[in-house]
């Protein structure tokens, strides 16, 4: 089976983490998706600990225990986002399926935006801008429809969102609506693919009393976007 048939069939599966590492220790993955030679490069910093491979390997993973957990999402919120996550953007692929690449993506941006200030200090500003730029531009060789690769590139580019949020903490309802009203039909999809990064993130920073803070915030926001006529986007 070609490489590109391997990866599109390996999302569709419920560890397709493993698959991806599979692929890059026979240097498979970077022929398809140049970028991943530059993103084991950096990504180390004061917030990450591991690369922007193994970080987004991370991410996928915890999206993916979070979908094979039956009891993760709370009954009001489960029929909802599984019923995001079904609906097909092209013939074959759905959004779980484009979610899933997208936070592999995620920070695919990073190793061309990254500088060091005076102190040498790394940064990463406007990653999620450049790489949703390269999501577009198609450095990626699958074959995979335009409106696919667009809503993986919305995904890359909104990634933040959730980490935003979180650190302002604030969750009023101007803030909502204008996170709704950016993030449109996909805030389902956005918002977990921030939690995968974000949790997948402060694990290995010895943070995991934060996960249940984030999950709450999460959850919120979802209840909000899904229940609130007032919330809803236009």
């Amino acid at each position: 089976m070609e490489i590109e048939k391997i990866i599109i069939e390996s999302l569709k599966r419920k560890d397709t983490h493993k698959t991806f590492i599979e692929l890059d220790k026979k240097d498979e993955l970077e022929k398809i998706i140049p970028k991943v030679k530059c993103m084991k490069s950096v990504g180390e910093c004061k917030y990450h600990v591991v690369n922007c491979f193994e970080h987004s390997i991370n991410a996928l993973r915890e999206l993916e225990i979070v979908l094979n957990d039956k009891y993760f999402f709370p009954i009001h919120l489960k029929e909802h986002v599984l019923n995001y996550l079904d609906e097909y953007v092209e013939d074959g692929i759905n959004k779980l399926h484009a979610l899933k690449l997208g936070i592999f993506l995620h920070d695919i941006g990073k190793p061309d935006s990254m500088t060091l200030d005076e102190t040498g200090r790394v940064h990463f500003t406007n990653h999620e801008k450049i790489g949703a730029q390269i999501v577009d531009n198609m450095g990626i060789k699958l074959e995979l429809s335009t409106e696919t690769y667009k809503l993986i590139s919305k995904y890359v580019r909104h990634h933040m969102i959730l980490l935003s949020l979180y650190k302002k903490n604030d969750l009023s309802r101007k803030e909502l609506i204008n996170v709704f009203n950016l993030m449109g039909e996909d805030t389902i999809g956005i918002i977990l693919l921030g939690y995968a990064d974000i949790v997948s993130t402060i694990k290995l920073l010895d943070k995991s009393e934060e996960v249940s803070v984030l999950k709450t915030y999460m959850e919120y926001i979802l209840t909000n976007y899904l229940y609130k006529s007032n919330y809803t986007h236009v």
